[in-house]
């Protein structure tokens, strides 16, 4: 039996799959709810990759029939894809109990495998061969595609509420919102090209090269090597607590509270600097203010019209532009100066800055040297 390119990369790919399921477990506090899930799809790429491997190499007939029970991954993949992300982002995510209902389309395809069963493998093979099965694979496959884009968007609905939510409890961004994002949309490219190699080979006959079915066997679990290798190296992630649905109140706090954390919060800014804290948190200011993170998110954003996200990192810039005023950007990289005044990140320090001035840092320095 002779193995070609593609085996091979398939042979490293599961091998790889069992290290990374394995070494994720042996993480100890640093994101263990999610990386039990991802460990689980890392785990269920390698049942793919395996299949795809055995499809095409071991002879016996009942491979193909296998190969039915593998296809129940279609369904996995993205209930366990947006659970995963679920879990990572946000603090207080359900259980799988209590998110049963997302696994019925594996179990009914995981039925419809138990009922091949019961047909004799020798007919079985026969329908095969003669396409007695062809619709049964179409609703399987376009039923697959349908899960896969559904899950996608319940992702996608994920992220922007985290991203919406992070700013209001951090005073930073965290690179796991960006690397989320570029896995969705190379996930959105995959799965565009598989519904139009669906479309194209089931109502016009037409094959298309490198497109179909056993891509997106394969470059699904990809995605998910990629996602395991992140997780690895991946700090503990700060979660965001996922807050019950309740009226905002326009008069949380009495005039003489709202002065009295006001003085609190001027103190703390301007005397302790707290902002220079990089990984500063609504809560951790909360908790420094004698008052709940609620109170003061209804305070930045009917007092200041600020999230707490804009209201610190415009401290930032202001303290950024006072060294600027020092001329200690004469001596210092603009980044140095940024990262002094609180900013984690280049990229975050350049959105915060334009957003704030309508500049970029080194436009601004140059304006400023022309007045």
């Amino acid at each position: 039996m002779s193995f070609n390119f593609t085996d091979i990369v398939l042979f490293l790919g599961v091998s790889q799959g069992i290290f990374l399921a394995i070494s994720l477990q042996l993480i100890h506090n640093r994101n263990k709810s999610a990386n039990r899930i991802l460990s689980w799809l890392l785990l269920i790429s390698v049942l793919m990759l395996f299949a795809r491997i055995s499809s095409f190499r071991i002879p016996a007939e009942w491979v193909w029939r296998f190969g039915i029970l593998i296809d129940t991954s279609l369904f996995l993949f993205g209930p366990l894809l947006f659970l995963y992300v679920r879990k990572m982002l946000f603090l207080g995510a359900d259980t799988f109990r209590s998110n049963w209902i997302h696994f019925v389309p594996a179990a009914l395809h995981l039925c419809y495998y138990l009922w091949t069963l019961g047909i004799p493998l020798k007919d079985f093979n026969i329908s095969l061969i003669n396409g007695e099965l062809n619709l049964q694979f179409f609703i399987i496959e376009a039923a697959g595609l349908i899960s896969f884009m559904g899950y996608w968007i319940k992702t996608c609905l994920v992220l922007k509420k985290y991203r919406r939510e992070e700013r209001k409890q951090f005073s930073f961004q965290q690179i796991i919102f960006n690397f989320l994002s570029y896995v969705m949309a190379t996930l959105l490219l995959s799965i565009a090209l598989w519904g139009i190699s669906f479309v194209t080979v089931q109502f016009f006959g037409i094959q298309l090269p490198y497109l179909g079915y056993t891509t997106m066997w394969i470059s699904t679990p990809i995605f998910i090597y990629i996602i395991g290798y992140f997780s690895l190296r991946q700090p503990e992630i700060f979660r965001i607590p996922i807050a019950s649905k309740t009226k905002t109140e326009k008069d949380r706090l009495k005039p003489d509270e709202i002065q009295r954390l006001q003085k609190r919060l001027h103190y703390f800014i301007t005397e302790e600097e707290v902002y220079i804290q990089p990984d500063l948190t609504l809560k951790s200011l909360a908790e420094k203010l004698n008052t709940s993170p609620n109170n003061l998110s209804w305070l930045l954003n009917q007092v200041y019209q600020a999230t707490f996200y804009e209201y610190i990192n415009s401290h930032r810039i202001k303290a950024f532009i006072k060294r600027v005023d020092n001329q200690e950007h004469r001596s210092h990289t603009l980044l140095s100066l940024a990262m002094d005044a609180g900013f984690n990140s280049k990229s975050t320090f350049n959105k915060a800055f334009k957003a704030v001035t309508g500049q970029t840092p080194s436009h601004y320095i140059k304006n400023q040297q022309v007045a």
